[in-house]
């Protein structure tokens, strides 16, 4: 993962030597967030001019997350910084707890890790990234206008028994996963698209 400037600017040079020539991208870099991203790690990502946001992805939730935060406290110092300079911290919204039912994550994260973040950090930008159900949508509504989010389009097609249909359907399994179908209909896509600005897709 690219965790630090260093990092970050050395793969927008890649990219940079990677396009077609009279081709013109910008590449709007992000660092991935880990347990060490410390305070100063966010200003020289500042200073840089390249880099525009920090993702964090909870380790073990989603595809390429194993070098994910463990506990959102040890990010604290960092994100103090992030709200001090404008920085947008963009997240995977869901737990990693064994004990936790794999269709409540997000509901639970919201709980656990985002009330206390936003509690915390009131001047800090987030985006919480592909949402998927009318508790994400309702807490981004009552937060303010730093607290955004973002859906994806097949979760507002599909409900989780297109997973099931007809045996196992891979092609429709993805992280985050599919909700039940309350999550799904119109009265919180339109919730979500209509009422609330700050939810987009």
């Amino acid at each position: 993962p690219v965790i630090n400037t260093k990092m970050a600017l050395a793969y927008r040079e890649r990219i940079l030597k990677g396009l077609p020539e009279g081709m013109e991208f910008t590449p709007l870099m992000t660092l991935y967030m880990t347990d060490k991203t410390s305070p100063e790690d966010i200003k020289e990502a500042k200073a840089s001019g390249h880099v525009y946001a920090v993702k964090l992805y909870p380790k073990g939730v989603t595809t390429n997350s194993e070098s994910g935060v463990t506990d959102i406290k040890n990010c604290f110092p960092a994100l103090k910084e992030m709200a001090a300079i404008g920085m947008p911290l963009l997240i995977h919204g869901e737990v990693f707890t064994p004990s936790v039912d794999f269709f409540d994550r997000e509901k639970v994260f919201l709980k656990e890790v985002m009330g206390p973040v936003v509690k915390a950090n009131p001047k800090l930008k987030v985006v919480m990234e592909h949402i998927t159900t009318k508790d994400a949508v309702e807490f981004v509504s009552k937060c303010g206008p730093l607290v955004g989010a973002t859906i994806t389009p097949h979760h507002m097609l599909y409900n989780r028994n297109a997973i099931f249909n007809k045996g196992l359907c891979p092609h429709m399994f993805c992280l985050p996963i599919l909700k039940r179908e309350e999550h799904r209909t119109l009265g919180p896509r339109r919730k979500a698209l209509v009422d609330v600005p700050d939810v987009t897709w």
